[in-house]
């Protein structure tokens, strides 16, 4: 992110095309992944699109000498490709590693888990591009990846047999299956619901991210330290909010913890904008990373239990990925629209507006939550 960032410093609709570039792959092939990973061995997916992903990150910085610039992007467009496959893989394997009445807690803990990684990387690779340069550091990145596979490797799995053997795949039969997960995540109003939510939060972040680091850029006076720095306070947030929410938030009505967690998000962007814009403080805008982070989690867990609850296990995998194309949706589509807005003018007010905008869905989820009680 802080090299993607740099390349496209100053110019907010070049940052929205860059960013969107690196979203298209899982747009386009996330429902393909979805109908292959609930084929395929989950564990072994992981594996295989870690090591893949170690050897694309080792090839970049020969890539970015090249004198052409497609091969580059070309190896990032297959490193995100290669993600399409594990994000649902790994999803759909938690209630291989949980009982079905600890779903809630695991999604929490496993996401809790994920942020701690999630959060020194993201702060590590800005200072290390930084200090050592970005060829340096995505040598260190390969590491993380082919860490990652190891640590994969020993994981025993309970309840689930090994993958049955199928006729020979047709485009027929993998559409077919494609449209079997679309269908039943339609289906079902709460997965519905959710899954929409999700996509509103989605687009909102997609549109935070273009503006926000444009503002931190021009307020700041940095390309990638402060970014670095906020972001970690962004995944401390996160990792907050889905420690809280597997300990105590479980216990509340769902409705209820959506309605507070998008009203959060709302404030903590006001809480940003007066902070970047206005007090000019890198500490400050530090804390309402966190607050955004902290309200952001809930929602993410809540719709990872939600899709294992309500869905038969052998369709995890498609249903995690068609609401993976509502997320993409949402982002790219957001993202494009306020680099084009932003370009002739008016960054605090739009994240304002967005800010307003989640704020008053919270309130909105609390109401109808009490007129139906």
């Amino acid at each position: 992110m802080a090299l993607v960032t740099a390349r496209a410093s100053g110019s907010t609709f070049s940052l929205a095309a860059v960013l969107v570039i690196t979203s298209l792959p899982a747009l386009v092939l996330n429902p393909f992944a979805g109908a292959f990973v609930d084929r395929w061995d989950r564990k072994r997916t992981m594996i295989a699109c870690d090591l893949i992903r170690t050897g694309v990150i080792l090839s970049l910085p020969w890539l970015a000498r090249l004198s052409h610039v497609v091969p580059f992007y070309a190896g990032v467009f297959l490193l995100f490709a290669v993600g399409s496959f594990f994000v649902p893989a790994r999803l759909a394997m938690i209630p291989d590693l949980a009982p079905a009445h600890q779903l809630a807690e695991a999604n929490a803990w496993f996401t809790s888990s994920g942020l701690i990684g999630s959060t020194l990387i993201l702060l590590v690779g800005a200072l290390m591009i930084e200090w050592i340069g970005a060829p340096r550091a995505c040598w260190v990145n390969a590491a993380s990846y082919l860490a990652s596979a190891l640590f994969i490797a020993p994981i025993a799995r309970k309840g689930r047999s090994r993958p049955k053997k199928k006729p020979p795949e047709s485009p027929s039969r993998i559409f077919s299956e494609i449209a079997e997960g679309i269908r039943e995540l339609w289906r079902n109003p709460a997965t519905r619901r959710v899954a929409g939510l999700l996509g509103f939060l989605m687009a909102g972040s997609g549109a935070s991210l273009v503006v926000g680091t444009v503002l931190v850029q021009q307020s700041l006076g940095s390309v990638t330290k402060d970014l670095g720095f906020l972001s970690l306070w962004l995944g401390v947030g996160m990792l907050a909010g889905s420690t809280a929410y597997g300990r105590w938030g479980t216990r509340f009505p769902r409705r209820s913890m959506l309605g507070l967690a998008f009203f959060g998000c709302g404030v903590a962007i006001w809480f940003f904008v007066g902070a970047v814009l206005g007090l000019r403080s890198g500490v400050a805008a530090s804390v309402a990373a966190a607050g955004l982070g902290f309200w952001i989690a809930p929602v993410g867990i809540l719709v990872n239990t939600l899709v294992h609850e309500a869905h038969p296990e052998r369709l995890h995998g498609r249903i995690f990925s068609s609401v993976g194309v509502v997320i993409n949706l949402a982002w790219i589509g957001s993202m494009l629209v306020a680099g084009w807005l932003v370009e002739r003018g008016g960054r605090g007010v739009l994240m304002a507006a967005i800010g307003a905008a989640f704020a008053f869905s919270g309130i909105g989820l609390w109401y109808t939550k009490k007129s139906r009680a």
